[in-house]
């Protein structure tokens, strides 16, 4: 398990030449599947509304992500990622997808497509995961 904390500093790593934090990262990850209210990204993060807001603000001000008010709650904030965001996106997947080819190259071929089909898996997982506490963005059935 001490693989998974390992990859989390090799992305964080990584992700520093597209110029994002991980946990930039991961709010541009959830908000590519559709918009989200604000106080889903905080329970993604699993930290308070409030602490969400500075990562936010951040996201906003570089224009990555945009924030709107929801059309059935006005008290509640959405948040969306921008074209600009999405292209960051990319960058930042792009950065971690090389760092983590450099890491299988160490590896026998049949081995590095084992681990890289394994992280497919649980990336499934975790997508049924966001999906089962969160729902579909938008609020979709």
């Amino acid at each position: 398990m001490r693989a998974a904390a390992r990859l989390a500093r090799v992305a964080g790593n990584a992700l520093a030449e597209a110029d994002l934090t991980l946990t930039q990262y991961r709010v541009l990850v959830f908000l590519d599947a559709g918009d989200r209210p604000a106080s889903d990204v905080a329970a993604l993060l699993d930290v308070v509304p409030s602490t969400v807001t500075s990562v936010v603000d951040g996201l906003c001000t570089r224009g990555l992500v945009a924030r709107g008010e929801d059309p059935r709650d006005r008290r509640r904030v959405v948040l969306s990622l921008t074209e600009k965001g999405s292209a960051h996106l990319g960058e930042g997947d792009r950065v971690v997808a090389d760092r983590l080819e450099k890491l299988l190259d160490r590896l026998p071929e049949q081995e590095a497509e084992g681990a890289l089909a394994g992280l497919e898996s649980l990336n499934v997982a975790m997508e049924l995961y966001l999906t089962e506490k969160f729902g579909r963005p938008g609020g979709e059935p």
